[in-house]
């Protein structure tokens, strides 16, 4: 058994935040039915397909035209026996299909309906057209990390798809948790800009403080620091792990120095101490210098990249992440197998459906019925 075995999801979601919730729901055991529109299907499928693969693996394909009545109607039907429904229309659109939350609610009273939009169901911004890149930049997150100067083509880093799509995941778990003792469905209303302040936090704080503008503080004997070979990270902010950082690095005197003595006196000679550090660190490389950080206990890693640690093999070593097939492509792409992580459970993870793969055999259609909607434009 799995956490979420015997729980049918409707996904009429696209790109990337909703797949993404819903791919991890399906892990943990739900059924995952992905509607998807028969003139191509998500977007994703021609236009990032690695993408598209990679959180999608286990689900079903169903194709319908909910512009069509009858597209419509067989939508209900999936929906008597779904627990959860999830989309991500822009504000308005769902309304316009017969798919609000009131209409849902009055007729399936014990479906959770989850949405994932920009910027919410009211107000001007809810009508913009919303993806990670614009709600980054509509609400400040990244002009955090991306100066002014810099490349204008350079969108920055991708993260906030995954972090909205990870709560959703979160508030359907706890939506289930609440049905359980009420009985009733939840409208759940997740945004990307509230995904974006949530990961705001650290700045939030630092305005409120009056610190250094950015996600993170400069502090003294903390950062990336040039070895031998590369780069090291390293944190030794107080006094305890400064002094053992200056034992590591064979110079004790350090501590004594008036100019590194307290964190005060660190922190004003910010570019005297980097000096002071790199020129310990110079005499060897940063993997040897990490090890003996660590033997320590001062908090210490070589500056690597995602490729390493994939071909270390600790992710794998760990479940956490696996391949799915692509049935399209015949050719089996990276996924992240479950954001618990796959000590804790998730299985193995399905291939990608072919588009409409599912189509007859969820609706429970002859192939006679099936072909009569094809021609009507239905399905």
């Amino acid at each position: 058994m799995k956490p979420l075995d015997q729980i049918r999801i409707v996904d009429l979601t696209h790109a990337l935040a909703g797949p993404f919730c819903t791919y991890q729901l399906g892990l943990l055991g739900a059924e995952v039915i992905k509607v998807e529109p028969s003139d191509g299907g998500d977007d994703f499928r021609a236009f990032l397909p690695d993408c598209f693969d990679a959180v999608n693996g286990g689900k079903k394909s169903v194709t319908l035209n909910l512009k069509t009545e009858d597209g419509r109607a067989l939508l209900q039907k999936l929906l008597a026996d779904a627990d959860i429904v999830i989309e991500n229309y822009r504000a308005g659109v769902a309304k316009g299909l017969g798919l609000d939350w009131e209409d849902l609610h009055a007729r399936h009273p014990r479906l959770i309906y989850c949405s994932i939009t920009g910027f919410g169901q009211e107000g001007e911004r809810a009508k913009w057209p919303a993806i990670e890149w614009s709600v980054q930049a509509a609400v400040g997150l990244s002009a955090m990390y991306l100066p002014d100067e810099a490349d204008p083509h350079d969108l920055g880093i991708g993260m906030l798809d995954i972090f909205s799509g990870t709560s959703a995941f979160a508030a359907i778990l706890t939506a289930l948790l609440e049905r359980g003792r009420t009985g009733e469905g939840t409208r759940l209303d997740v945004t990307m800009a509230d995904a974006a302040l949530t990961l705001a936090t650290p700045h939030i704080i630092s305005q409120a403080t009056g610190k250094r503008q950015g996600l993170a503080p400069r502090r003294a004997g903390v950062g990336r620091f040039r070895a031998r070979d590369r780069r090291l990270f390293l944190s030794a902010p107080h006094q305890r792990w400064f002094a053992k950082l200056s034992k590591v690095l064979g110079a004790p005197e350090l501590v004594e120095d008036e100019r590194f003595a307290t964190v005060a006196a660190r922190s004003t000679n910010l570019e005297a101490l980097r000096g002071a550090i790199e020129d310990r660190l110079a005499a060897r490389d940063a993997a040897e210098w990490q090890a003996a950080l660590l033997a320590e206990g001062v908090p210490s890693a070589v500056v690597g990249n995602l490729s390493e640690m994939i071909a270390d093999g600790y992710f794998e070593r760990a479940g956490t992440l696996g391949m799915v097939h692509s049935a399209a492509s015949t050719r089996d792409v990276p996924a992240v197998v479950s954001i618990f992580s796959g000590r804790t459970a998730s299985g193995p993870i399905g291939p990608v459906p072919a588009l409409g793969a599912d189509t007859g055999s969820v609706l429970g259609l002859s192939d006679t019925e099936l072909a009569e909607l094809r021609r009507a434009g239905a399905v």
